[in-house]
């Protein structure tokens, strides 16, 4: 039902967008211009307008109408027909545009609008929109047939809950109940008002409701109030209808009255000095003023009343709470299976083989509930009837699809689901909006293998409403089953992806979208007759994605007759150039290109792709923009700009057309600007969507007052998380670098500035978490600068250096002798973790000496590196610890020390004086991985053996240790 309800409210926002189309000023003044018939375009727009309003009416009567189905399934097809007609006709005034755009007179505009392609095509396009009317007129005239009416306004068709409970489909959530009901319970009010507010919150299908039943029906509940009632609200927020309910409930009378006031005034005498318990189900209203205003006829109750609140918003759950949320987490898999098995077999004991079998599948099936336990309700009444092991193992055949966030807004951009503007939001920013949407009613989910939060689940349950909801227009290649006049492809690539595999699209005329889901791992082929022969012949894809596959080297140059592509991914494959004929794709929005290794250019007229917002130009190989590019001044995404050389490519100072930039920047060539002057017109500071720079000069960069200036004046935002900046030819950094100012700065890499004698002030950095300095080739001393500038933050005595760094690493410092230590009240690196030092060969320490938490070291070619007992205070906190490369005369002190140890993780190579297994090892209770590689003077193993808690052990070219004695394997039981 819910499917079907949300299937329709896309088709009524695509007749939306078609009559908002054809009213667009932008649209009349073209059509002004050409022989294009006025008159049916006015028509299809009367047409559209008769429909839009009893779509409401449709969508509910198809539940139960297989002929009102049918109508708007073959309406959904005319209506995205005639969407493709109009889009035509858009894609030529796009053209007049861009080429007006070139145009150096008023007689060239003209000229090019009456030399359009097209005006040998009015003829067929009047024809085909003659067709069109007549088509949507008969949709229209059967509208009365079916007796479909206008409706005012969409009503909610969720069947609503109730506060009975059968207790025996309730599996875990033992801890949260007991923990809700002391909030119930307890005798302390957490506002004024005498009512404290339970919020119970999670995604659909996770067991709010169930909980909310279990508790209203508790006998300890029941005992404790003196009135309770339940209300299901959901998204059809009615403060008339929740009131009513409310009091229908606590008096056990109905009332008729539509007037509020006077029910909200008996609901208050009602329950005034009385102890209550409210159940709100399934709210979505997240105004405030609305909540206050529901609330307020219960401020007179007794102290101790409780309103239970269960929502799938956190913005709900946050207006409504006085009491901590509770967020309810999925179920353990063992509590899924325990939930399945029930029902699945009627019982949840297991003896002879074939339901031994059953058990193995049937736990592997509740993994993919998520730990939903609406999920494993579906599942049992589905496997209840099956006794096969075929049947059950076919359940685990459906997939988990990961969604990239920024990807999947730029698709709905394509298929025009969002506005280009609106509220004073660009297009990305609605998509990006709506996302959080979905995530915050829990119909995508963040993945859990994802630690930097930028992709995403899709719930199986929620995938498969998804399809029911596209119907046949979304169909993916593996479920079969495609009907010709699906939209939407995608499909799983495999290792070849053969021409046969691709046959029946030949058929699929109206096709929209054509995406290629890439595996993250090995390598991808398809057949070239799929690229050259059969995807140009879909004239109105507006999405193609070719992403990953090896074997393109080369675009067919009849791409550029695919006139309304908006969405061209090119990513990850060996394509070495583009052919001209892209530039007139006016309609393209992005295009991705991103480890295209092989690509070196980009079209000259790149300039004409007018509407493109998102180039992804990251990891290939061009080594100048066209100058036309400069010409868009839409562009959100510019992942590269090369900096020409004079006079020849682009100049930096171009940068500031592009005042929309966001995300990631990377400015190479920087060697080549001319000046400060051109580095100033740039104007990155104004660029405060812009999270990521990357700034890389030349080979050929020289130490002089120019490149020092130049870097003077390309301060960017403060706004920036992270900064790379990349072979510099100065002999001192920027004043602004390292400045405090730059609060938000999480991340700096510092690479090959080989003439830098001295480090920026990065200890002021407040945020800062990660930190790189590779190549530094004549710096000698790390000492104060490093941890703040003269005369700025050190004057403070509560300032302490590297406030938030967890990682540090020093690569490739070739002349690094010394490094001392901070000497302010406070001590340096309060919150580092991780610690590595590389190829520093005369660096001889001491390192730093109050690391409190440090949990991982690696110390890889430091041939001089002495440690000394100040530095072995924070031993007793490293988990993982690699040590490369010491010289003979180094001593191994730091593994020595008798201080406590949770190692973990401990890697020895290279160290060829070592003798004996350091002691620090030995007495590790939690060592779990160790490996020993090289260690030629290491003979053998103490004869204590080693920690018993060692999960494994790996030895390599250690020729003359003799092995652990037999007889002591046994003590070795995770190994």
């Amino acid at each position: 039902m819910a499917a079907t309800m949300i299937g329709g409210a896309f088709l009524s926002a695509t007749v939306q967008t078609l009559v908002e189309k054809l009213a667009s000023t932008e649209f009349l003044n073209y059509i002004k211009n050409t022989k294009l018939n006025v008159s049916l375009l006015r028509q299809l727009k009367t047409t559209l307008l008769t429909l839009q309003v009893v779509l409401d009416d449709a969508e509910e009567k198809q539940i139960n109408n297989p002929a009102v189905k049918q109508w708007l399934d073959d309406l959904k097809d005319a209506i995205f027909d005639a969407e493709d007609l109009l889009n035509q006709i858009s894609y030529d005034s796009l053209r007049c545009k861009a080429e007006n755009m070139q145009a150096a007179n008023k007689t060239n505009q003209v000229w090019n609008i009456l030399s359009s392609p097209f005006k040998n095509l009015y003829g067929e396009i009047n024809s085909q929109m003659k067709i069109m009317c007549e088509t949507l007129q008969l949709f229209a005239q059967h509208k009365d047939i079916l007796g479909l009416k206008t409706k005012s306004a969409r009503v909610s068709r969720r069947t609503p809950s109730s506060s009975l409970v059968n207790e025996s489909v309730m599996v875990g959530r033992k801890d949260e109940k007991e923990t809700i009901m002391k909030m119930l319970l307890s005798q302390r009010d957490t506002t004024s008002n005498n009512i404290g507010v339970v919020a119970i919150l999670g995604m659909g299908g996770l067991g709010k409701t169930t909980l909310a039943q279990i508790l209203y029906n508790d006998k300890e509940v029941q005992q404790y109030f003196d009135m309770k009632a339940w209300v299901c609200v959901s998204e059809d927020f009615d403060t008339m209808r929740v009131t009513k309910s409310l009091l229908e409930s606590v008096t056990s009378r109905t009332w008729d009255s539509t007037n509020l006031d006077l029910l909200r005034v008996e609901l208050k005498k009602n329950s005034r000095d009385k102890r209550f318990l409210f159940v709100l189900d399934d709210l979505w209203n997240d105004n405030y003023s609305d909540w206050d205003e529901l609330v307020s006829p219960f401020i007179n109750g007794k102290p101790g009343s409780r309103v239970i609140v269960t929502t799938r918003q956190q913005k709900v759950a946050e207006v409504a709470h006085t009491f901590p949320i509770q967020k309810l987490e999925p179920l353990s898999n063992d509590e899924c299976w325990s939930l399945l098995s029930k029902h699945a077999l009627g019982n949840d004991e297991f003896h002879d083989s074939k339901t031994t079998t059953l058990e193995e599948i049937g736990r592997k099936i509740a993994k993919k509930c998520g730990g939903l336990p609406i999920a494993a309700k579906t599942l049992r009444g589905l496997l209840r009837s099956k006794v096969d092991a075929n049947e059950w193992t076919s359940i685990l055949n459906s997939n988990d699809y990961p969604l990239d966030r920024k990807k999947l807004v730029l698709l709905w951009m394509a298929e025009g689901f969002l506005d280009f503007y609106q509220g004073g939001k660009v297009a990305e920013e609605i998509g990006d909006d709506c996302f959080v949407e979905l995530l915050s009613r829990s119909l995508i989910q963040q993945s859990n293998d994802d630690v930097r939060g930028k992709i995403f689940n899709m719930h199986d349950l929620v995938n498969d409403l998804a399809t029911v909801v596209s119907g046949k227009s979304c169909r993916r290649f593996e479920c079969g089953d495609i009907s010709e006049n699906v939209r939407h492809i995608s499909y799983n690539q495999e290792h070849y992806d053969i021409f046969k595999k691709f046959e029946n699209v030949y058929n699929f005329k109206c096709l929209r979208s054509f995406l290629s889901i890439a595996n993250r791992y090995g390598f991808h082929y398809i057949s070239i007759k799929v690229v050259n022969n059969l995807l140009p012949t879909f004239k109105r894809l507006r999405v193609l994605s070719l992403s990953g596959y090896r074997n393109i080297t080369k675009l067919w140059d009849t791409i550029g007759n695919l006139l309304q592509l908006r969405y061209l991914d090119l990513s990850c494959t060996e394509i070495k150039s583009l052919p001209d004929t892209i530039c007139n794709l006016y309609n393209l929005q992005t295009l991705i290109l991103s480890s295209c290794r092989g690509l070196t250019e980009l079209p000259k007229h790149m300039g004409n792709l007018i509407n493109l917002r998102h180039l992804d130009i990251t990891d290939t190989n061009i080594k100048e923009l066209p100058v036309e590019i400069a010409r868009l001044e839409n562009l959100q995404t510019l992942t590269v700009f090369v900096v020409g050389k004079r006079h020849v490519g682009l100049s930096i100072k171009e940068l500031r057309k592009f005042t929309n930039l966001q995300g990631k920047l990377t400015i190479k060539d920087l060697h080549n600007v001319i000046d400060a002057r051109e580095a100033e017109d740039a104007n990155l500071k104004s660029k405060e969507k812009i999270e990521k720079l990357e700034l890389l000069w030349g080979k050929q960069s020289e130490d002089s007052q120019k490149v020092k200036a130049v870097f003077a004046m390309l301060q960017p935002a403060i706004n920036l998380k992270s900064l790379n900046i990349g072979l510099y030819g100065g002999t001192s950094f920027p004043s602004w670098l390292g400045s405090s100012s730059f609060s938000n700065l999480v991340s700096l890499r510092i690479n090959n500035c080989e003439h830098c004698m001295t480090l920026p002030p990065l200890g002021q950095l407040p945020s800062l978490k990660d930190l790189e300095i590779h190549g530094m080739k004549i710096l000698e001393t790390i000492g104060p600068e490093f941890y703040c500038a003269e005369g700025g933050e050190c004057s403070n005595s509560s300032f302490q250096p590297f406030l938030s760094l967890e990682r540090i690493k020093f690569d490739s410092m070739p002349s690094w002798k010394e490094w001392l230590q901070f000497e302010g009240i406070n001590f340096a690196f309060p919150q580092l973790r991780t610690m590595e030092l590389h190829n520093c060969p005369e660096l001889s320490g001491p390192l730093p000496s109050h690391l409190p938490c440090i949990e991982e070291i690696v110390i890889e070619d430091c041939a001089h590196l002495l440690e000394t007992p100040s530095t072995l205070y924070w031993l007793s906190s490293i988990k993982k610890i690699k040590i490369n490369g010491l010289a003979e005369r180094a001593q191994l002190s730091l593994l020595e020390s008798h201080s406590p140890c949770m190692m973990q993780d401990v890697v020895l190579e290279q160290c060829h004086t070592l003798l004996a297994v350091p002691k620090l090892i030995l007495r590790s209770t939690c060592l779990q991985h160790l490996k020993l590689h090289s260690l030629s003077s290491l003979t053998s193993f103490p004869s204590s053996g080693l920690p018993t808690s060692l999960q494994s052990l790996v030895i390599v070219i250690c020729k003359n240790l003799s092995f652990l004695p037999p007889e002591t394997w046994s003590n070795y039981t995770s190994l």
